[in-house]
């Protein structure tokens, strides 16, 4: 039996194949984990795990299953807002509940092992190899995820029970024998069943190794571009000696391009321009953190955003002094581990410090450096006071809007936006603008932080044995010359 090799083997050829096989990754992985759920293909195996797990208990387990009800159920959820629960409309979620128990088990989909199964499968779709491997992987696959998951949710609900007659704690036999264990075995299984996919024929471990290099590429082409342009204008002045004797020196200022990207330094792996830069960074950013924990400035910041909460019909019932130094309002509804806290993160002031402690250390001419800080707040804070007061409002909208009582989970996904998403992506956003502004004044804060990116890596590179340690290579190949001359 003869093997062709198609393993990417050259920069060109591994970013080709990513560019042809990681947006088709994209694309089937959205169909299988949505389309197949709205044509209630999870639903059937939700059905058949929950039946095959019972039988489980009754043949391997010896727990009597004539006491258990199997069925459909309502499933309720603690709200993630207020201080009550979520219900999600008739019943409708596959489930068992034991005799001694007092919590209902549901089947939902990630316990069908699909989740990590469609993963698998996409892998073996892009995969280069024949047809009748992939077609033998697919099956070995969908198996393996069934009957593995199958026992796994048996052990999960009979470890839960036994759990529950040990402690007499519902909430904390269920973590224990779902969160700590069960999900330690999903990840384990995943590892066994890659492997016997891999005894297929279908080196999907391959496809992910190819992406890797081709990412790793990219990264050497971003290090190099940023390297050619790590640099700043600068005058510098000279004196040319006059032919005439006794006249005093002619004074000659040129503008040149000064890069200050330690190339050399990092590759020999000497830390004198990181030390220098990223100790004084963070000296800085430690002052204006600081700043941060004033009371004064934290009560000024988080009033002037639960007013334009306000405005927008918001309604709050209190705020105080939370925590000696933070703000904490509370709105109407929400419960207490959803009252908003104006701190040192959230205000806005640790950005601002990094930042400007960022700005501080780039070499750059000092009147870009100068508008780039002066810039700075004026851009952070005024957003941060519009994403503060929308968020709050958004969040009690969610809360108050009556729509966790007609659509559920399109709530609870909405809950998790305006709590979570929201400031992650507006944080994000803000941190590029920021980047994108001192780039259009010449100050290349970005470069810096690559630098000190780029100095970690490749120290950690020769620690893990990744890379040659500075000098081992020269020195291997000065002992090699002298053993050959001998």
């Amino acid at each position: 039996m003869s093997y062709v090799s198609w393993y990417p083997n050259t920069s060109r050829d591994r970013l080709n194949f990513f560019l042809k096989t990681f947006p088709a990754f994209i694309v089937l992985m959205f169909f299988l984990y949505f389309v197949l759920d709205w044509l209630g293909a999870f639903e059937f195996l939700e059905v058949l795990v929950r039946d095959n797990s019972v039988w489980l208990l009754d043949s391997i387990f010896g727990l009597d299953t004539s006491e258990f009800s199997v069925g459909f159920y309502q499933r309720i959820d603690p709200d993630p807002l207020t201080n009550s629960n979520v219900y999600f409309g008739y019943p409708h979620f596959p489930g068992i509940r034991m005799g001694t128990y007092p919590r209902t088990l549901l089947i939902i989909r990630a316990c069908t092992g699909m989740e990590a199964g469609a993963l698998l499968m996409t892998l073996i779709f892009i995969t280069p190899a024949k047809w009748q491997n992939k077609a033998v992987a697919h099956v070995t696959n969908l198996l393996m995820m069934h009957i593995g998951n199958t026992f796994r949710v048996a052990f999960h609900f009979w470890f839960t029970e036994y759990l529950y007659k040990l402690w007499g704690d519902a909430d904390k036999a269920f973590f224990w024998a779902h969160d700590m264990l069960s999900k330690v075995f999903g990840f384990v299984g995943i590892v066994i069943f890659t492997l016997v996919i891999e005894r297929t024929g279908v080196r999907i471990v391959s496809t992910f190794g190819a992406w890797i290099d081709a990412m790793v590429d990219g990264f050497k082409r971003i290090t190099w571009r940023i390297q050619g342009k790590a640099f700043y204008l600068d005058k510098v002045v000279s004196y040319e000696e006059s032919t005439t004797e006794g006249s005093v020196p002619t004074r000659v200022e040129e503008i040149t391009s000064k890069n200050f990207y330690p190339k050399e330094e990092i590759e020999s792996n000497k830390w004198s321009f990181f030390k220098r830069t990223f100790s004084t960074f963070a000296g800085i950013s430690l002052v204006i953190i600081g700043i941060g924990f004033i009371p004064a400035l934290n009560r000024v910041i988080g009033t002037a955003s639960d007013n334009i909460a306000g405005s927008f019909g918001a309604l709050q019932v209190g705020a105080e002094t939370y925590n000696t130094f933070w703000w904490q309002s509370t709105f109407q509804l929400l419960n207490p581990d959803n009252a908003f806290t104006t701190n040192v993160v959230s205000s806005g002031v640790l950005l601002f410090a990094l930042m400007v402690a960022l700005l501080y250390v780039t070499p750059s001419k000092k009147v870009n450096k100068g508008i780039a800080i002066g810039l700075t707040p004026v851009i952070i804070f005024p957003l941060n006071f519009l994403r503060l007061g929308f968020q709050r409002w958004a969040t009690w909208s969610v809360a108050t809007g009556g729509i966790k009582d007609t659509k559920p989970l399109l709530y609870e996904n909405l809950a998790d936006m305006v709590t979570t998403w929201l400031p992650f992506l507006f944080w994000i956003l803000l941190f590029v603008g920021l980047m994108l502004i001192y780039r259009a004044l010449k100050v290349r804060a970005f470069s810096m932080m690559w630098i000190w990116m780029h100095q970690l890596i490749i120290t950690l590179g020769w620690v893990v044995g990744l890379r040659d340690k500075p000098g081992e290579l020269v020195n291997s190949k000065a002992a090699v010359t002298s053993i050959g001359s001998e």
